[in-house]
């Protein structure tokens, strides 16, 4: 007898992995294998001119799972038909898929989602919740529809958003730890043909990436507010068009990367006196 929580009591599947990234690829095929499925395929995407870090390679993946690289998002739909999987899932994939995409697969595309949906839909629900003094965040498998982060519910928990967290890396691994705890129950109903929970009929909030009215450092304003604003804009990653927080410090621009409201041990950082109370600063990187 399969222990409730498996997947096992479903027969294997073919599941296509779409997702964009080496910190979310590997372990959410790693995730899907272990249930007893198949993944043919990881659907990538194409590294942007200006992004910092290297985009998914073949080398990332495990023999057997193979990378496709679509030049358009109008691509994706061939790409996953030519594989016939049963079941897509998607996480953090840097564009919107188009509707034929979503419905190829023969029972539906799903995705994952860092927040308590409809709060904080689109592409920056961790930034904006550690920027809004959030606790936690919600971890949300949903169906994927025309629309962004729409779609109905099929499982949903929480983790904590807790202060020793900050880089995207960190806050991924834990999503991914969590949502790979509930992919038997979502691939369970997909297979039961279950249309899952609507989303609440409330309006839900929009995440979008930070504009340049909060990437500027205000060294009069309190402490604790430059101190949360660095860590969401670290949590939040690569901006595609705004680089942020920018403090000036002694005439140059930095980029702050870290920084503490209590006093680091003796030759650590440099304290700024705020408007409200004093901020260490642990690490920057000097703007041209």
């Amino acid at each position: 007898m399969t222990a409730p929580g498996t997947a096992r009591d479903i027969p294997p599947l073919r599941v296509a992995v779409v997702a964009a990234l080496p910190q979310t690829a590997p372990p959410l095929v790693e995730a899907v294998r272990a249930l007893g499925h198949e993944v043919p395929v990881v659907i990538g995407s194409r590294r942007p001119a200006d992004w910092p870090g290297h985009v998914l390679g073949e080398q990332d993946l495990p023999p057997g799972v193979d990378l496709a690289v679509p030049s358009r998002p109008e691509a994706v739909a061939a790409l996953l038909r030519a594989y016939a999987p049963d079941a897509a899932v998607s996480y953090g994939y840097p564009r919107k898929l188009p509707a034929d995409a979503v419905s190829a697969p023969r029972l539906g595309t799903v995705n994952c989602h860092p927040s308590a949906l409809p709060s904080y839909r689109g592409p920056n629900p961790v930034g904006w919740a550690v920027r809004n003094g959030e606790r936690e965040i919600g971890v949300t498998w949903h169906r994927m529809d025309a629309d962004l982060d729409t779609g109905a519910v099929l499982a949903r928990t929480t983790i904590p958003l807790d202060d020793a967290m900050w880089s995207f890396t960190g806050v991924n691994a834990r999503v991914l730890e969590a949502a790979s705890a509930m992919l038997p129950q979502v691939l369970r109903r997909l297979v039961r043909g279950d249309a899952g929970e609507p989303q609440p009929q409330r309006d839900g909030s929009w995440a979008g990436f930070f504009g340049a009215d909060y990437a500027a450092v205000d060294w009069s304003a309190p402490a604790v507010r430059i101190h949360t604003q660095v860590r969401a804009w670290n949590i939040a990653g690569h901006h595609p068009r705004i680089e942020g927080p920018v403090a000036v410090i002694d005439g140059t621009h930095w980029r702050l990367r870290r920084t503490a409201l209590e006093q680091p041990p003796a030759g650590t950082g440099r304290r700024i006196a705020c408007g409200t109370g004093d901020l260490w600063v642990l690490a920057a990187d000097a703007l041209g």
